[in-house]
């Protein structure tokens, strides 16, 4: 059986700490819409990180509650799990999450850092400064069949792979960060970006973002 180090073992959602990250896991197959006693957990593990000890933030869950490009999805215009981020995109932004992983679609994509539709910073490959949105990626190809793209490729899709890999995370410090994709057929990076920036970016208001509550102490 798979252990999760959640507070309650009838709950699979859960936080947890690696070196200098900081983990917020969501269950994709409970309610997480706002009221929801899973959004009141994902707002006190967002809101209780300590941005000096574990400076970078991620989220993740099984289901697409961010943005993919996956064909199913394009069928229904929606880019996303049914009400996926409607109600978590402004937790994302107020509490200033670096990157959001996700499952469940068998392929690779990468988003530009993204706040209600809109890439809010320029370039593909570094970030530096008030990043002012999250990274979403989909990280899909463990195994099992494949998952076609859809035909139309929306502006935030910066990089997508019909293949299978993984991803890696190195946090050099607290300033700079390297992101990887890399094919399970040979190892090889194929995608990445670096992130710099200041511990000031990280206090900086960005938009919807600015309330006093979303400060680390």
């Amino acid at each position: 059986m798979y252990y999760v180090p959640a507070e309650n073992r009838a709950k699979f959602w859960y936080s947890t700490d690696y070196g200098m990250f900081h983990f917020c896991i969501a269950d994709s197959e409970h309610d997480w819409r706002e009221g929801s006693e899973q959004y009141r957990f994902i707002e006190k593990c967002l809101a209780s990180v300590d941005r000096q000890k574990q400076p970078w933030l991620i989220f993740a869950a099984h289901r697409v509650l961010g943005y993919s490009s996956d064909y199913w999805y394009g069928q229904e215009g929606s880019f996303e799990e049914p009400m996926g981020r409607e109600s978590l995109q402004k937790l994302w932004q107020k509490y200033k999450v670096d990157i959001a992983f996700y499952g469940h679609v068998h392929n690779y994509e990468r988003t530009c850092p993204i706040y209600q539709n809109q890439c809010v910073k320029t370039g593909t490959s570094h970030y530096s400064g008030v990043v002012n949105g999250t990274i979403h990626v989909v990280v899909g190809g463990a195994g099992s069949h494949l998952s076609e793209f859809s035909q139309v490729r929306p502006k935030w899709s910066v990089y997508r792979d019909y293949d299978w890999g993984f991803v890696k995370m190195t946090a050099f410090n607290h300033s700079s960060l390297l992101f990887e994709y890399k094919k399970s057929r040979d190892g090889n990076v194929y995608d990445s970006f670096t992130i710099s920036r200041d511990y000031r970016d990280v206090l900086a208001c960005v938009p919807d973002g600015c309330e006093p509550s979303t400060l680390a102490s």
